[in-house]
């Protein structure tokens, strides 16, 4: 039975974190994907085919637009968010 409980709060973790999420533009939530997956804003630039400055300033704005501190908080959402892109 509690194991019903732990996934039941797993669940509405991800659905908040992909709530959360929802606002950003699809690239936005491919470079926020990126960075869950540990890559450096250069590593991002290779893999997603954008200009440095680009990705920084995607980085910039998904850290304004949700409110967050720092590239850790955006891991952690889209860990928390268990999107199936991000494999």
């Amino acid at each position: 039975m509690r194991q019903v409980a732990d996934d039941s709060g797993q669940d509405d973790r991800a659905a908040t974190a992909r709530a959360h999420l929802a606002p950003l533009t699809e690239r936005e939530r491919e470079v926020a994907r990126a960075i869950g997956q540990g890559h450096s804003n250069a590593q991002i630039s290779q893999k997603l085919h954008m200009a440095l400055p680009t990705v920084k300033a995607h980085v910039s704005r998904i850290l304004t637009q949700l409110g967050l501190n720092n590239r850790v908080q955006i891991a952690w959402l889209v860990h928390d968010a268990n999107d199936p892109e991000d494999t």
